[in-house]
């Protein structure tokens, strides 16, 4: 009986520490298994001779703005900091997605000073 205290725990980290593994691992695998299919169809269409339309390759995944991420991660900062500072714990940290928001809006707008070229 006295070891059963002791199974919880590390049955505990155990899964504490793997869960997030297993769910990187089940991701990975989506996508291979996407990618698997689309090559398996374009392969088919190509055997019978139909053309392989250039969407079929074609990513859904959007890049998101620069801006965007920009201001999310400077909101983020500001609130932490202040978050940190009522509890009076150490509010620099917030500085740090502070910076890293002004560096998006920094790369944001050189790129589309580029852009206008």
């Amino acid at each position: 009986m006295d070891s059963v205290k002791y199974i919880i725990p590390i049955v505990a980290i155990v899964f504490g520490t793997a869960m997030p593994i297993i769910l990187a691992a089940l991701v990975l695998w989506y996508q291979l298994r996407k990618t698997a299919r689309v090559h398996e169809l374009a392969l088919r269409l190509a055997e019978k001779g139909h053309p392989v339309p250039p969407e079929l390759f074609a990513g859904t995944h959007t890049k998101q703005s620069d801006l965007r991420r920009g201001l999310v991660l400077i909101g983020l900062g500001i609130g932490l900091s202040i978050c940190l500072a009522q509890f009076e714990a150490p509010w620099s940290i917030g500085l740090i997605p502070l910076f890293m928001g002004i560096g998006y809006l920094l790369v944001w707008k050189l790129e589309t000073g580029k852009a206008g070229n």
